[in-house]
């Protein structure tokens, strides 16, 4: 029998996987350079703190929904080379402010809400390109590896940032995130796969075809499901990331530098992660390995606001490793799961809504924890943030994902007979 040929011997994948691995270096210098540049070069407060994270997930919850309807209307590899160019463009403006004494807190927020806005287009794009690139049979794969490179940057990309932050100091070392973002997008522009051309009837409406995405997700428990867990997943998250970056800048009073390390050293679990998340899905199952990883892995966040800036610190850089696992094992898996059960002409408009449904509660996430660190203290907050991320595995236990033991071959392939849901959804 003939072996199938790896995925990365298709010469578009290879495209998207080049222009993934440098947009990820790319965008980990950002990731640790934002919430600093707040903190040491405009001294924020933990509330403003919170608002920037809060600017930055913001346009999920703004500009999502309609997101998807342009993504299912135009040609997907246009969009991701556009979004590309226009982060570059975005975040080039931090240090050109920053040089003519222009910076201010109120700059760094239409900023962030900008490169979200793209962000919001690019990601939705990005989910709904990778089927018809690879094909279904594939998604899980695909997004394993995408996945997987991604988390090499995620691993050494912080330490990367908190070097560049502290040789150039945090504005500046956003002109490295924009140079790579422009190489990345040229990467994505070589890719010369066939594309089909999105049919749209001339009838169709922004509102309706809106509808369309909601009425497709109403309708499918297993999708309402995924939705349920990433949702409190982002909301506890991502307020125990703004208090964590509060709690290791000022508590413990570390370096950029040694925060860069700190979160290298709990990104490796995301490495690993990444690598088994295939093998973890196929062997348990989609919907059990769902749940239990998320089961097995939340209550790990709660090591953190025990630890000193002492040898305790690198156990809770371990746990927040294990944690980081967690979330890539069961991320790969759920936008493999929902790739796989949605027709390709909903695919923007459902990746769209889920990404409403679930990444909306990352700015109020982000909200919540600036005010509980605010409110309760730095310790107690991520505390607080951390027990509450435990609850996340409920909504999949409680679904039809349960015991979901293979993707389905086709869309058609779910039980919940997703033919007649999407000509629910299609009704005007």
């Amino acid at each position: 029998m003939t072996k199938k040929p790896g995925i990365l011997e298709d010469r578009g994948f290879r495209g998207l996987f080049a222009a993934t691995a440098v947009s990820a270096a790319s965008v980990s210098v950002a990731r640790i350079a934002i919430p600093l540049v707040a903190v040491l070069a405009l001294d924020a407060g933990e509330f403003e703190v919170g608002l920037v994270s809060t600017f930055l997930t913001l346009p999920f919850l703004l500009v999502g929904l309609p997101a998807g309807v342009w993504v299912d209307r135009l040609r997907r590899h246009r969009i991701l080379v556009l979004c590309q160019l226009a982060r570059s463009l975005i975040l080039l403006s931090i240090p050109l402010c920053w040089w003519v004494d222009l910076l201010s807190i109120w700059q760094l927020y239409a900023t962030v809400l900008l490169f979200g806005v793209c962000n919001v287009f690019f990601d939705v794009a990005y989910q709904s390109y990778l089927p018809s690139l690879v094909g279904r049979d594939r998604v899980l794969e695909g997004n394993a590896k995408l996945t997987g490179v991604q988390q090499v940057f995620a691993v050494g990309g912080p330490s990367l940032g908190g070097q560049a932050v502290a040789l150039l100091t945090a504005p500046v070392s956003f002109v490295v995130t924009s140079v790579g973002l422009l190489i990345s997008s040229a990467c994505i522009a070589r890719i010369r796969a066939d594309e089909a051309e999105p049919v749209r009837r001339p009838e169709s409406r922004m509102l309706q075809e809106i509808g369309a995405g909601l009425r497709l997700v109403r309708g499918s428990s297993r999708l309402l499901a995924i939705a349920g867990s990433s949702a409190w997943l982002n909301l506890t998250w991502y307020a125990a990331y703004t208090v964590m970056m509060l709690f290791l800048a000022r508590t413990l009073d570390l370096s950029p530098a040694l925060i860069g390390i700190f979160l290298s050293v709990s990104g490796a679990g995301g490495l690993l992660g990444s690598f088994l998340a295939r093998r973890i899905s196929e062997k348990a199952g989609p919907g059990p390995a769902m749940w239990l990883i998320l089961l097995l892995g939340s209550p790990f966040a709660l090591v953190l606001p025990f630890v000193g800036s002492g040898w305790t610190l690198w156990i809770a850089a371990c746990a927040d490793g294990v944690t980081a696992f967690m979330i890539v094992v069961y991320n790969v898996t759920q936008v493999s799961c929902t790739q796989t059960l949605t027709p390709n002409e909903y695919l923007g408009r459902v990746n769209a809504t889920m990404r409403f449904l679930t990444w909306s509660f990352m700015p109020v996430g982000s909200m919540l924890g600036g005010a509980a660190a605010g409110w309760l203290g730095v310790r107690q907050g991520i505390f607080v943030c951390a027990a509450a991320g435990c609850f996340a595995f409920i909504p999949i236990l409680l679904s039809p994902l349960r015991t979901m033991r293979k993707f389905p071959s086709s869309p058609n392939g779910d039980d919940e007979a997703p033919e007649g849901v999407a000509a629910a959804a299609a009704k005007r």
